[in-house]
């Protein structure tokens, strides 16, 4: 309370004990039950009245190495298992693949009775018919790869666990077949191409074998010599290597064609990239195929076979020029865009483009080469006669055209062959089944949640509540600011009062008057209630709060209006003159005076009259219906009473009653809002200031304090109003009372009851 230099120290920090927090929820715990019944209650409807949601799952996997695809073209994937996986949940998740489900489920007729096609608000079918469903089935749809993987997780939600696996596997489906078509698309530019080609080698093969039978048949010429013949064979392997070549190159042409039409708006754009890349690393890599194609051929022409070191070595060479031209190609396109860049979701059609493209060029290089071998065979042809020329070179043509007709004719079916089996990369591993229980609402979940957080807001609210409350509650409130503690009064509750509203006469009016009585009265009326004896343990306390001299003159007051100094000052005055001594109760309250009221008298006569001078002291004392105690009631009520209670005639009025009674008590003004008990305090032995618990400021019960300190006041200390058993030192203080004292002929009561608050009527 004091520190060494002998001044008010202020707000004493005491630990908080597990018992603080639990006084804390007790008394909020109205506040808890709204909140979880609120909560719990909104979450159980929203729960139980929401349309549940089902989630069916449609599992397929994508298979990045195509077998077929490599056996006809050789060209292996060169995306990584992360991006082609990522390129798959973009299409899964595209515009394109929904409206083809859309399209698909308005062909089969099902629209009606699926809930995918309720239209909620025509004016949304602005955008088109099959768009505003798509919209709503890509709403409906999640797409989830499974990680280290080629699986992706295809979810569609639906009210009906039916619709939902409905929905997911004809997702999976149309995405399934949408890749078939592409995969096929690839391959039937091939296999168009070949049949043309196939049927114009079968024509110039009929008319080749024709121009030779005429020819032989007019001419009587049946074959040519050893030496012309071996030259026509060797010119037509070449020449059918050159026209394979040709062929081949025609093929990936026709490939790249249909691949670059995937891109669509981009085409243009990879076109004039692809055609301005110089990197000379690349022009390098491009001169090497070309002298490597070229050495090939010339093996070839010099008649070493396939098996032999060098040429086995030429070719791995080869292979491998291709692979690095190939990358290179592909690092150097891709830098040229950013990260987020356009062609990102084209990737991989991108590598088979860059992969075609080195076909081409090294195809483009192995056709210049032959042609010069060719070429250098012809003009030794034309060294012969005249007539051994002419059927030389028609022999030429039916060999050669023999020999391109059955090449394109094995291309074709070969092509045809794999058309038929490209089945694409897409296959459903696990078809979606109806779910058992829905994902939405997930009833129990919600109510343990809705449990935590009803819980967890109503404890919070109370806490934060009890962080703005800046009022004393409790002893240890009390004690934290460093006050004095007196006592507590304890808070009773009309129905624990046994019977002392019916023991009341009610000869004065209203039902609210005989309450207020009873609870004001109450030491009188009722000595055994524990109210009684919280004040007798006032009473106690103060008779022995100074040995060296007794206390005869007690002033009372508090730091506001409403906080039951009136109250406790009456009741301790009926507890002073319960064990015999002389009291007398003074009103020095001259501006909102109610001791006249409590007792049933009038204050026409009071002190505000003998102070100035208009009654002597015999005239204002009254006796009251408690034996020893006696009232000086306030008098009418004068305009300055400040001064009248500062004045000596005050003085010698106290000096007087000190003399002739053994206590004197004095109701006074609260202390902040006037001074009229601040003039009073020094002139008395004591000074008890009341706090009512939940509403005295505890910055106002600390002014209150320096300002009787102020003026040398002798506070004998505080005391606690109107406090809940709960906040008194241990809740078993009030029951052990109230039971005690409760039956009439001294038996305790052997039952237990619950305490809830009831807020009593106290004046100032």
């Amino acid at each position: 309370m004091q520190n060494v230099n002998g001044t008010f120290s202020g707000l004493e920090e005491n630990p908080v004990r597990l018992t603080d927090y639990l006084r804390i929820l007790r008394r909020g715990k109205w506040i808890i039950i709204l909140s979880f019944v609120a909560v719990v209650g909104s979450t159980a409807y929203f729960s139980f009245t929401t349309t549940p949601t089902y989630e069916a799952q449609c599992m397929v996997i994508v298979d990045s190495q195509s077998r077929v695809e490599r056996t006809l073209f050789d060209v292996g994937p060169f995306s990584q298992q992360v991006t082609m996986i990522n390129n798959q949940v973009q299409i899964l998740k595209s515009r394109l693949l929904a409206e083809k489900v859309i399209s698909s489920l308005l062909e089969s007729g099902l629209q009606d009775s699926l809930s995918l096609f309720r239209v909620e608000n025509p004016e949304d079918l602005h955008v088109g018919y099959r768009r505003y469903f798509a919209r709503h089935l890509q709403e409906a749809l999640s797409i989830e790869p499974v990680r280290d993987t080629d699986v992706i997780k295809i979810k569609v939600k639906a009210p009906s666990p039916q619709e939902a696996a409905f929905l997911a596997n004809k997702v999976a489906e149309v995405y399934q077949n949408l890749d078939r078509e592409f995969s096929r698309g690839e391959i039937s530019q091939v296999v168009t191409f070949l049949r043309d080609q196939l049927q114009k080698k079968e024509e110039s093969l009929r008319a080749a074998e024709e121009a030779l039978r005429k020819f032989q048949q007019d001419e009587g010429i049946v074959a040519l010599s050893q030496e012309t013949q071996e030259m026509v064979k060797q010119l037509v392997e070449f020449e059918s290597l050159y026209q394979e070549a040709v062929t081949d190159r025609k093929t990936y042409e026709k490939r790249l064609e249909y691949l670059k039409s995937q891109l669509g708006e981009l085409r243009r754009t990879l076109e004039t990239d692809l055609a301005d890349i110089s990197h000379p690393l690349i022009l390098e890599l491009r001169q090497k195929i070309a002298e490597s194609e070229a050495k090939l051929v010339n093996f070839k022409a010099q008649g070493i076979p396939e098996s032999y070191p060098d040429f086995k070595k030429e070719n791995e060479r080869l292979a491998s020029l291709k692979r690095t031209l190939t990358e290179e190609t592909k690092k150097v396109l891709l830098a040229r865009y950013p990260v987020h860049d356009p062609l990102k979701p084209y990737q991989e059609i991108l590598e088979k483009i860059i992969t075609a493209e080195t076909e081409v060029e090294a195809l483009q290089a192995k056709e210049d080469a032959l042609k010069k071998i060719v070429d250098q065979h012809l003009l030794k042809l034309d060294t012969l006669p005249e007539k051994s020329l002419k059927l030389a070179r028609l022999e030429r043509a039916k060999k050669l055209n023999e020999n391109l007709y059955m090449m394109m004719k094995e291309k074709y079916e070969e092509s045809r062959i794999t058309r038929a089996g490209q089945i694409g990369k897409i296959r459903i591993v696990d078809p979606a089944v109806p779910p058992e229980f829905p994902i939405s609402p997930k009833k129990k979940l919600n109510l343990i949640l809705a449990t935590l957080v009803g819980l967890g807001l109503g404890i919070g609210v109370v806490f934060f509540l009890e962080y703005l409350d800046n009022s004393v509650r409790t002893v240890e409130d009390v004690e934290r600011l460093q006050l004095p503690l007196l006592g507590s009064i304890p808070d009773i509750e009309p129905e624990k009062q046994n019977g002392l509203w019916r023991a009341i006469p009610k000869k004065k009016g209203s039902e609210d008057e005989v309450g207020r009585l009873a609870t004001r009265l109450v030491t009188h009326l009722k000595p055994k209630s524990p109210y009684s004896e919280a004040y007798r343990s006032l009473r106690t306390q103060i008779q022995y709060s100074r040995s060296e001299k007794p206390v005869q003159t007690i002033l009372v007051s508090s730091p506001g209006p409403g906080e039951g100094k009136s109250t406790s000052v009456t009741n301790l005055a009926i507890t002073m003159a319960q064990m015999g001594s002389k009291t007398i109760l003074v009103d020095s309250d001259l501006r909102r005076p109610v001791l006249h009221s409590l007792f049933d008298l009038k204050r026409d006569v009071g002190l505000s009259n003998y102070l100035v001078g208009r009654a002597e002291i015999e005239e204002v004392i009254r006796p009251t219906s408690v034996d020893n105690l006696y009232l000086i009631s306030c008098g009418i009520l004068p305009p300055n009473p400040s001064e009248l209670l500062g004045s000596k005639r005050m003085q010698e009025l106290i000096q007087q009653l000190k003399s002739e009674y053994d206590y004197v008590l004095f109701d006074s003004p609260p202390l902040i809002a006037v001074t009229d008990a601040v003039v009073m305090a020094p002139w008395v032995d004591g000074v008890v200031l009341v706090l009512r618990s939940g509403k005295t400021d505890r910055d106002a019960a600390v002014r209150a304090f320096e300002l009787l300190r102020n003026v040398k006041a002798n506070v004998l200390g505080t005391l606690l109003n109107d406090v809940l058993p709960s906040y008194m030192y241990g809740s078993y203080y009030y029951y052990y009372y109230y039971y005690y004292y409760s039956s009439e002929d001294g038996k305790t009561k052997k039952r237990k009851k619950k305490h809830h608050h009831h807020t009593q009527l106290y004046t100032s």
